[in-house]
């Protein structure tokens, strides 16, 4: 079913967001996924309300799998955006590097804003992200995504999506703490050892081995102190107030 307009009149940021994004994606496998920031109406911050839902829009009807060609749509307010980066959220921090798709002046403020963000704090999440994968290829966790999941393990033996995602959230993690920064697509080699991954061409040992040497690279880093432990939290909140004053005076 086609996807409701775009909520032009609040819009801030719409980026391309998943593996299309990340360049991991095979083709004609994946669906397509869009991030949209939205900037919260006067009312909806100071009324009675409660503000700014989260809304998710999908083209399938809810409960239906995403097929490939299917687009999957997240809209935030600014406000809970910048909460969850601030937070280390590894999905959420994506956004900030993303292929745009449109972006206003505000915007584009948002992503200048991106290593303001970076700090120690993310490696918690991130490692927590990455287990989360490997738990779920295991089987040790929820998460199955019934017959695209067993196609895989009975193709290459596991399943070769989890293991890359775990595998990315570690290089990208890393990536983040040395530049400060994340490029996207995922560059060479490191981008073509993840799509060896997703084709099923890396032994389990092989990938094991990897990750388990970023999750320790990782918990290094976590004390690095030349890093800085936390994001800047007054800047972004000077960013949040002159965002939020700045347009609605206008």
């Amino acid at each position: 079913m086609p996807l409701p307009p775009l909520p032009l009149d609040s819009l801030v940021l719409h980026v391309e967001v998943g593996s299309r994004a990340f360049g991991t994606s095979l083709p004609g496998t994946e669906d397509h996924g869009e991030l949209i920031v939205i900037l919260e109406h006067p009312d909806q911050v100071f009324g009675l309300g409660e503000g700014f839902k989260t809304k998710m829009q999908r083209t399938q009807p809810e409960g239906v799998p995403s097929e490939p060609g299917d687009t999957d749509r997240t809209i935030y307010s600014l406000r809970h955006f910048c909460r969850l980066a601030a937070q280390g959220n590894p999905s959420i921090l994506t956004a900030l590097w993303a292929p745009v798709l449109q972006a206003t002046p505000l915007g584009e403020r948002l992503r200048s804003l991106a290593p303001a963000f970076i700090g120690r704090h993310m490696v918690a999440r991130y490692r927590g992200y990455m287990r989360s994968q490997t738990l779920r290829l295991l089987g040790l966790a929820g998460g199955d995504h019934g017959q695209r999941r067993a196609e895989l393990i009975a193709a290459h033996g596991y399943d070769t999506k989890y293991a890359m995602h775990a595998a990315r959230l570690g290089y990208q993690c890393q990536e983040l703490l040395a530049t400060r920064s994340m490029q996207l697509p995922i560059p060479d080699p490191v981008g073509e050892w993840l799509r060896s991954i997703r084709r099923g061409e890396v032994p389990f040992d092989e990938w094991w081995h990897r990750v388990l040497q970023l999750d320790e690279r990782l918990g290094w880093l976590s004390s690095y102190a030349r890093i800085p432990s936390d994001p800047d939290r007054g800047r972004i909140e000077r960013f949040l107030v002159d965002a939020h004053l700045s347009t609605w005076g206008t």
